[in-house]
């Protein structure tokens, strides 16, 4: 599912998206697909997690772009693809983070709010503090600590009054 706006409130949106992997694409008329889930209430067990989960990133991407910045936005959303389900990694050098890898610089610039180039020189601040490195386009996290303090900026700021 990719605009469910459309779906919960019925008004048209304009959006442009763009495939970042090779995919097959349904489509169907919004009263058709509002019928199915009506008559298929089991599909709202996996439909509602999923809207509840993108609603959740559109509020942390608000809440990122209105108290951080660039590069405590990054290291947030570098953080949010670690699973931190994996309990094995905490003091694990070389933690690959899911899902980041092979988007460009580009991409990662839209997903954060900012410039690719803006991007670029924070990725190659954390590679030269040792944060984090690259291996055939995958983001490597070195120092998981390092990237947690790193996005933890501003509670740390206001901790400390600085």
């Amino acid at each position: 599912m990719y605009d469910v706006l459309t779906l919960l409130d019925g008004q048209s949106h304009d959006i442009s998206p763009s495939a970042l992997d090779d995919l097959k694409l349904l489509s169907a008329p919004i009263g058709e697909v509002r019928n199915w889930i009506r008559e298929h209430p089991d599909f709202n067990d996996n439909f509602m997690p999923y809207l509840g989960k993108r609603i959740r990133s559109r509020e942390a991407l608000a809440t990122d772009l209105g108290l951080y910045d660039a590069h405590t936005r990054l290291a947030r959303l570098i953080l949010r693809y670690v699973d931190s389900g994996d309990s094995s990694h905490q003091d694990k050098p070389g933690i690959e983070v899911r899902l980041l890898h092979d988007l460009s610089n580009e991409t990662l610039a839209h997903m954060v709010g900012s410039a690719r180039q803006v991007v670029n020189r924070h990725l190659q601040a954390m590679k030269k503090d040792g944060i984090l490195h690259t291996e055939n386009r995958r983001l490597i996290i070195d120092d998981l600590e390092k990237l947690q303090q790193e996005a933890q900026q501003l509670e740390q700021e206001l901790q400390t009054g600085s």
